[in-house]
């Protein structure tokens, strides 16, 4: 069986109602200006100048396959179009090609080139494989202080860019700066969803005057620093941290700066939207499982509590029945989960969150109080 053969096998074999591959076509290389479409009489290929190393297949049933096809480097050791540490990052992948979950396309000819409009645009708007660099940056993180404190300084700097600027257009837009990167590469770890909330306590703890600390408050301010990335007790740290973070939020009266705190909310949630689901995989956690840790931002606003509430038991029926799902809903990695079959990441988060069912301490705190300020 040839490349072209397993790129548009039937998904599951459930789906037999051929589609108008020459209409589809024609509708998508009309509507969009960076897609390129080739019938190989057995389905389409599909490439989009965005994303040069990302290829789109349709099968004659509608199934849409993608991935992240990297070719081997030249003969200076680099691939075409990427950095070296690209590069590098690339050679940790058990396997060049990076699959994306499959879908198949609703619906006639003009809805099923929506779609694929609607999905060419959502990876292009996310960073590649190659662009997050955990694996080269994890093992810095875990032995060095500066390392950590490196991803501190880079989040203030973005922070202050987006309350200059008023939005986050120049932080994502264009090439990944190096603040951006360190930022993203630590998000994208095992130690990802504390390190969000070692960064709310860390801005909790501004607010806070200093008359009457203890000497465990003094000592928030260095919890980013104080982040272990070792993987030695990730469930323990984030439970710690979760619950500081629920605690500070809820106890602190004074009223927080709302600008830097909806700055706060634009720059992680815009992290956590863009790494690829590779990533997250191997990183152990979801976006949902993110969003449990990201509501606490929303909810220190103190704005439409009503509503958020809502949001809170929608993110709760969402992932319900968690951890087992998780790992299917986080797409293949490219690491160590995926080398060994391992999948235990999700059970880490969902123990350091204090799920229940699809609840955790995140979204009880949501749904049962307000924040200490508008009390």
């Amino acid at each position: 069986m040839n490349e072209w053969s397993i790129a548009f096998m039937p998904m599951n074999d459930i789906r037999q109602i051929d589609i108008n591959l020459s209409s589809l076509s024609e509708l998508l290389r009309g509507s969009s200006r960076t897609a390129n479409v080739t019938d190989t009489g057995m389905g389409l290929v599909i490439t989009d100048e965005r994303t040069e190393y990302l290829k789109t297949y349709v099968g004659p049933s509608g199934i849409v396959r993608s991935r992240w096809e990297y070719p081997e480097p030249g003969r200076n050791g680099r691939i075409r179009g990427l950095s070296d540490h690209d590069t590098a990052t690339v050679a940790t992948f058990v396997d060049r090609c990076v699959e994306l979950p499959a879908f198949a396309l609703p619906g006639d000819a003009t809805h099923q080139a929506m779609w694929l409009r609607l999905h060419l645009n959502r990876q292009a708007n996310r960073f590649a494989p190659h662009q997050v660099h955990t694996a080269l940056r994890l093992p810095q993180l875990a032995a060095s202080t500066d390392a950590r404190y490196d991803v501190l300084r880079a989040y203030r700097r973005l922070m202050q860019n987006i309350i200059d600027d008023g939005d986050t257009d120049a932080v994502f837009g264009g090439r990944i700066g190096r603040d951006l990167q360190l930022l993203v590469d630590a998000i994208a770890s095992p130690a990802g969803l504390a390190l969000i909330a070692a960064l709310i306590i860390d801005e909790a703890e501004r607010t806070r005057p200093d008359a009457g600390k203890t000497e465990r408050d003094r000592r928030l301010r260095y919890v980013v620093e104080d982040l272990d990335y070792s993987g030695i007790n990730d469930a323990g740290q984030l439970a710690e941290l979760i619950k500081t973070a629920v605690e500070l939020l809820s106890s602190t009266r004074t009223k927080p700066d709302l600008t830097r705190v909806r700055a706060m909310r634009s720059l992680l949630t815009g992290i956590i939207n863009r790494l690829p689901n590779a990533a997250l995989a191997d990183a152990g956690f979801t976006r949902g499982m993110a969003g449990h840790v990201l509501i606490l931002i929303s909810w220190w606003l103190g704005s439409d509590l009503t509503r958020l509430t809502d949001a809170a038991l929608r993110l709760e029926m969402r992932t319900e029945g968690w951890p087992n799902r998780l790992g299917a809903d986080a797409g293949a990695g490219t690491g160590r989960g995926a080398r060994t079959g391992e999948n235990t990441g999700a059970d880490i988060m969902a123990i350091g969150l204090h799920a229940v069912g699809g609840s955790t301490i995140c979204t009880r705190a949501v749904r049962n109080g307000r924040p200490g300020w508008k009390r």
